[in-house]
Protein backbone atom coordinates (compact mmCIF):
# COMPACT_ATOMS: atom_id res chain seq x y z
CA UNK A 1 0.00 0.00 0.00
CA UNK A 2 2.64 2.46 0.85
CA UNK A 3 4.35 2.04 -1.93
CA UNK A 4 1.82 2.76 -4.24
CA UNK A 5 1.41 6.01 -2.40
CA UNK A 6 4.51 6.43 -3.08
CA UNK A 7 4.46 6.54 -6.48
CA UNK A 8 1.61 8.29 -6.60
CA UNK A 9 2.50 10.95 -5.19
CA UNK A 10 6.39 11.01 -6.64
CA UNK A 11 4.52 11.16 -9.89
CA UNK A 12 2.56 14.16 -9.57
CA UNK A 13 5.19 15.87 -8.07
CA UNK A 14 7.19 14.61 -11.09
CA UNK A 15 9.82 13.55 -8.37
CA UNK A 16 10.47 17.37 -7.26
CA UNK A 17 12.54 16.01 -4.05
CA UNK A 18 15.15 13.68 -6.28
CA UNK A 19 15.58 16.56 -8.81
CA UNK A 20 16.24 18.32 -5.85
CA UNK A 21 19.01 16.56 -4.58
CA UNK A 22 20.01 15.54 -8.40
CA UNK A 23 20.37 19.38 -8.96
CA UNK A 24 21.73 20.42 -5.47
CA UNK A 25 25.19 21.47 -6.46
CA UNK A 26 23.61 23.68 -9.52
CA UNK A 27 20.36 24.72 -7.96
CA UNK A 28 20.67 24.55 -4.27
CA UNK A 29 19.84 28.31 -2.42
CA UNK A 30 20.25 29.28 1.56
CA UNK A 31 17.37 31.35 1.58
CA UNK A 32 16.46 33.63 4.59
CA UNK A 33 13.40 31.02 6.45
CA UNK A 34 11.80 35.22 7.16
CA UNK A 35 11.16 35.63 3.32
CA UNK A 36 9.95 31.55 2.93
CA UNK A 37 5.66 31.69 3.12
CA UNK A 38 3.62 28.39 3.88
CA UNK A 39 2.18 27.11 0.98
CA UNK A 40 -1.04 28.91 0.88
CA UNK A 41 -2.93 25.50 -0.18
CA UNK A 42 -1.90 23.44 2.77
CA UNK A 43 -5.04 21.71 4.07
CA UNK A 44 -2.90 20.37 6.98
CA UNK A 45 -2.48 23.18 10.36
CA UNK A 46 -1.72 20.62 12.83
CA UNK A 47 1.76 18.34 12.42
CA UNK A 48 2.71 15.64 15.37
CA UNK A 49 4.71 17.61 17.99
CA UNK A 50 6.86 14.03 19.07
CA UNK A 51 7.85 13.86 15.09
CA UNK A 52 8.99 17.62 14.86
CA UNK A 53 11.08 16.96 17.93
CA UNK A 54 12.94 14.33 16.73
CA UNK A 55 13.49 15.92 12.93
CA UNK A 56 15.26 18.87 15.47
CA UNK A 57 16.85 16.43 16.84
CA UNK A 58 18.41 15.30 13.76
CA UNK A 59 18.90 18.59 11.73
CA UNK A 60 21.16 19.37 15.33
CA UNK A 61 23.06 16.63 14.60
CA UNK A 62 23.74 15.74 10.86
CA UNK A 63 22.66 19.00 9.15
CA UNK A 64 20.00 19.35 6.82
CA UNK A 65 20.07 16.27 4.70
CA UNK A 66 17.61 17.40 1.80
CA UNK A 67 16.43 20.93 0.95
CA UNK A 68 13.21 21.95 0.82
CA UNK A 69 11.58 23.11 -2.77
CA UNK A 70 9.82 26.57 -3.27
CA UNK A 71 8.53 28.68 -5.81
CA UNK A 72 9.21 32.73 -6.43
CA UNK A 73 6.30 34.99 -4.60
CA UNK A 74 6.46 38.61 -4.70
CA UNK A 75 9.75 39.50 -2.69
CA UNK A 76 9.94 36.63 -1.00
CA UNK A 77 8.99 32.23 -1.57
CA UNK A 78 6.17 30.06 -1.12
CA UNK A 79 6.62 26.62 0.08
CA UNK A 80 6.13 23.94 -2.04
CA UNK A 81 7.31 20.41 -0.35
CA UNK A 82 9.09 20.45 3.01
CA UNK A 83 6.80 21.56 5.56
CA UNK A 84 7.93 19.91 8.28
CA UNK A 85 11.62 20.56 7.40
CA UNK A 86 11.16 24.16 7.41
CA UNK A 87 9.15 23.97 10.69
CA UNK A 88 12.23 22.32 12.46
CA UNK A 89 14.65 25.08 11.44
CA UNK A 90 12.37 27.91 12.47
CA UNK A 91 12.16 26.05 15.36
CA UNK A 92 16.03 25.54 16.18
CA UNK A 93 16.58 29.34 15.36
CA UNK A 94 18.14 29.01 12.32
CA UNK A 95 18.53 31.79 9.80
CA UNK A 96 18.74 30.21 6.63
CA UNK A 97 17.68 26.75 4.94
CA UNK A 98 19.06 24.64 1.85
CA UNK A 99 15.75 25.14 -1.10
CA UNK A 100 15.89 24.48 -4.80
CA UNK A 101 13.68 27.22 -6.43
CA UNK A 102 11.04 26.16 -8.93
CA UNK A 103 9.50 28.19 -11.13
CA UNK A 104 6.94 25.83 -13.25
CA UNK A 105 4.49 25.44 -10.32
CA UNK A 106 1.12 27.19 -10.76
CA UNK A 107 -1.45 27.84 -8.51
CA UNK A 108 -3.58 24.83 -9.61
CA UNK A 109 -0.12 22.36 -9.30
CA UNK A 110 0.45 23.86 -5.85
CA UNK A 111 -3.47 23.28 -4.78
CA UNK A 112 -2.61 19.79 -6.69
CA UNK A 113 0.33 18.76 -4.31
CA UNK A 114 -1.28 19.72 -1.60
CA UNK A 115 -4.20 17.66 -1.45
CA UNK A 116 -2.70 14.60 -3.14
CA UNK A 117 0.00 15.35 -0.21
CA UNK A 118 -2.78 15.38 2.55
CA UNK A 119 -4.68 12.64 1.55
CA UNK A 120 -1.88 10.27 1.74
CA UNK A 121 -0.74 10.97 5.00
CA UNK A 122 -0.57 7.88 7.36
CA UNK A 123 -2.68 9.08 10.49
CA UNK A 124 -5.45 10.21 8.26
CA UNK A 125 -8.74 7.97 9.43
CA UNK A 126 -11.21 6.88 6.56
CA UNK A 127 -13.01 9.91 6.84
CA UNK A 128 -10.65 12.11 6.34
CA UNK A 129 -9.70 10.57 3.62
CA UNK A 130 -12.78 10.30 2.01
CA UNK A 131 -13.33 14.64 2.43
CA UNK A 132 -9.22 14.85 0.53
CA UNK A 133 -10.94 13.11 -2.22
CA UNK A 134 -13.70 14.82 -2.49
CA UNK A 135 -11.80 18.15 -2.42
CA UNK A 136 -9.70 17.05 -4.80
CA UNK A 137 -12.53 16.08 -7.54
CA UNK A 138 -14.42 19.53 -6.54
CA UNK A 139 -11.48 21.58 -6.79
CA UNK A 140 -9.23 20.18 -9.08
CA UNK A 141 -12.32 19.05 -11.51
CA UNK A 142 -11.29 15.33 -11.07
CA UNK A 143 -12.71 11.67 -11.74
CA UNK A 144 -12.60 9.23 -9.56
CA UNK A 145 -10.24 7.39 -12.28
CA UNK A 146 -8.02 10.04 -11.78
CA UNK A 147 -7.86 10.26 -7.96
CA UNK A 148 -7.17 7.34 -7.92
CA UNK A 149 -4.34 7.30 -10.36
CA UNK A 150 -3.08 10.66 -8.73
CA UNK A 151 -3.06 8.67 -5.03
CA UNK A 152 -1.75 5.78 -6.17
CA UNK A 153 -5.23 3.46 -5.14
CA UNK A 154 -7.85 1.55 -6.90
CA UNK A 155 -10.51 2.96 -8.18
CA UNK A 156 -12.62 1.01 -6.01
CA UNK A 157 -11.07 1.73 -3.00
CA UNK A 158 -11.30 5.81 -4.12
CA UNK A 159 -15.28 5.42 -4.81
CA UNK A 160 -15.42 3.46 -1.27
CA UNK A 161 -14.21 6.01 0.63
CA UNK A 162 -16.66 8.42 -1.38
CA UNK A 163 -19.89 6.66 -0.18
CA UNK A 164 -18.88 7.61 3.45
CA UNK A 165 -19.82 10.94 2.73
CA UNK A 166 -23.30 9.61 2.12
CA UNK A 167 -23.88 8.52 5.62
CA UNK A 168 -25.84 10.85 8.32
CA UNK A 169 -23.35 13.36 9.66
CA UNK A 170 -24.33 12.03 12.95
CA UNK A 171 -22.84 8.50 11.65
CA UNK A 172 -20.03 10.44 10.07
CA UNK A 173 -19.22 11.61 13.06
CA UNK A 174 -18.81 8.52 15.27
CA UNK A 175 -16.76 6.91 12.18
CA UNK A 176 -14.33 9.92 13.15
CA UNK A 177 -14.33 9.58 16.77
CA UNK A 178 -13.54 5.84 16.25
CA UNK A 179 -16.66 4.88 18.06
CA UNK A 180 -17.63 2.84 14.32
CA UNK A 181 -15.03 1.23 11.88
CA UNK A 182 -14.93 1.89 8.44
CA UNK A 183 -15.91 -1.71 7.88
CA UNK A 184 -19.19 -0.83 9.88
CA UNK A 185 -19.59 2.41 8.43
CA UNK A 186 -19.90 0.36 4.69
CA UNK A 187 -22.14 -1.68 6.00
CA UNK A 188 -24.94 0.70 6.96
CA UNK A 189 -24.52 2.43 3.37
CA UNK A 190 -27.55 0.28 2.20
CA UNK A 191 -29.80 1.77 4.75
CA UNK A 192 -31.33 4.90 3.41
CA UNK A 193 -33.78 5.70 6.64
CA UNK A 194 -31.41 8.30 8.91
CA UNK A 195 -33.40 6.75 12.03
CA UNK A 196 -32.21 3.11 11.59
CA UNK A 197 -29.27 3.75 10.55
CA UNK A 198 -27.78 6.35 13.70
CA UNK A 199 -29.53 3.21 16.03
CA UNK A 200 -27.40 0.80 14.73
CA UNK A 201 -24.28 3.42 15.58
CA UNK A 202 -25.35 3.43 19.24
CA UNK A 203 -26.14 -0.35 19.07
CA UNK A 204 -22.03 -0.85 17.41
CA UNK A 205 -20.74 1.66 19.98
CA UNK A 206 -22.97 0.22 22.88
CA UNK A 207 -22.83 -3.57 22.50
CA UNK A 208 -19.70 -4.05 20.39
CA UNK A 209 -21.13 -5.31 17.52
CA UNK A 210 -18.91 -6.93 14.31
CA UNK A 211 -19.17 -5.80 10.80
CA UNK A 212 -20.75 -9.40 9.67
CA UNK A 213 -23.13 -8.54 12.51
CA UNK A 214 -24.15 -5.21 11.56
CA UNK A 215 -24.55 -6.58 7.55
CA UNK A 216 -26.66 -9.11 8.86
CA UNK A 217 -28.76 -6.84 10.22
CA UNK A 218 -28.92 -4.51 7.64
CA UNK A 219 -30.05 -6.95 5.36
CA UNK A 220 -32.96 -7.97 7.68
CA UNK A 221 -36.01 -5.25 7.54
CA UNK A 222 -37.42 -6.68 10.50
CA UNK A 223 -34.27 -6.76 12.43
CA UNK A 224 -33.40 -3.06 11.10
CA UNK A 225 -37.18 -1.51 12.07
CA UNK A 226 -36.26 -3.39 15.54
CA UNK A 227 -33.07 -2.10 15.70
CA UNK A 228 -33.91 1.65 14.73
CA UNK A 229 -36.52 1.75 17.27
CA UNK A 230 -35.18 0.62 20.21
CA UNK A 231 -31.80 1.91 19.89
CA UNK A 232 -32.58 4.85 18.68
CA UNK A 233 -35.92 6.35 20.97
CA UNK A 234 -33.81 7.53 23.91
CA UNK A 235 -30.10 7.77 22.16
CA UNK A 236 -31.04 9.49 18.72
CA UNK A 237 -28.32 12.04 19.66
CA UNK A 238 -24.97 10.61 19.77
CA UNK A 239 -23.19 11.81 23.15
CA UNK A 240 -20.46 14.58 23.48
CA UNK A 241 -16.85 12.85 24.52
CA UNK A 242 -16.78 14.35 28.10
CA UNK A 243 -13.94 16.77 28.23
CA UNK A 244 -11.22 14.72 30.10
CA UNK A 245 -11.95 12.11 26.96
CA UNK A 246 -11.06 14.44 24.73
CA UNK A 247 -7.99 15.81 26.54
CA UNK A 248 -6.72 12.34 27.25
CA UNK A 249 -7.09 11.13 23.76
CA UNK A 250 -5.57 14.39 22.66
CA UNK A 251 -2.47 13.32 24.96
CA UNK A 252 -2.51 9.78 23.65
CA UNK A 253 -2.61 10.82 20.11
CA UNK A 254 0.27 13.81 20.80
CA UNK A 255 2.73 10.76 22.81
CA UNK A 256 1.99 7.81 20.77
CA UNK A 257 2.16 9.80 17.09
CA UNK A 258 -0.90 7.29 16.33
CA UNK A 259 -4.74 7.45 15.98
CA UNK A 260 -6.24 6.99 19.47
CA UNK A 261 -10.01 7.03 20.62
CA UNK A 262 -11.27 6.17 23.92
CA UNK A 263 -14.65 4.96 24.48
CA UNK A 264 -15.38 4.90 27.72
CA UNK A 265 -19.23 3.90 29.00
CA UNK A 266 -20.82 4.08 32.34
CA UNK A 267 -18.84 3.12 35.52
CA UNK A 268 -15.56 3.74 33.49
CA UNK A 269 -15.56 1.31 31.32
CA UNK A 270 -14.50 0.82 27.87
CA UNK A 271 -11.51 0.73 25.54
CA UNK A 272 -8.81 2.53 24.25
CA UNK A 273 -8.28 1.51 20.68
CA UNK A 274 -4.66 3.05 18.93
CA UNK A 275 -4.70 2.62 15.22
CA UNK A 276 -1.40 1.74 13.36
CA UNK A 277 -0.72 1.46 9.75
CA UNK A 278 2.22 -1.28 8.42
CA UNK A 279 4.24 -4.10 10.38
CA UNK A 280 7.07 -0.82 10.97
CA UNK A 281 4.03 1.10 12.74
CA UNK A 282 2.71 -1.27 14.54
CA UNK A 283 6.64 -2.19 15.82
CA UNK A 284 7.21 1.00 16.84
CA UNK A 285 3.81 1.08 19.02
CA UNK A 286 4.77 -2.01 20.75
CA UNK A 287 8.11 -0.61 21.10
CA UNK A 288 7.01 2.52 22.79
CA UNK A 289 4.58 0.77 24.96
CA UNK A 290 6.31 -2.37 26.14
CA UNK A 291 9.63 -2.48 25.06
CA UNK A 292 11.55 -5.79 25.55
CA UNK A 293 13.83 -6.11 28.41
CA UNK A 294 17.13 -5.48 27.43
CA UNK A 295 20.49 -6.86 29.36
Amino acid sequence: MERRLGRGLGSLLGQVEAEAEEKAPRAQHELPVDRIRPNPFQPRETFDAEGLEELQDSIRQHGLLQPIVVRPHGEGFELIAGERRLRAVKALGMAAIAAVVRTDFDDERMLEVALVENVQRRDLDALEKARGYARMMRDLRLTQEQVAEKVGLKRASVANHLRLLDLPAKAQEALARGLISMGHARALLPLKDERAVLGLVERISREGLSVRHVESVVRSPDTVQSSSATGATTKDELKPQAPWVVEIQRRLREGLAAKVSIQNRPGYKGQIVIEYSGQDDLNRLIERLAPAKRL
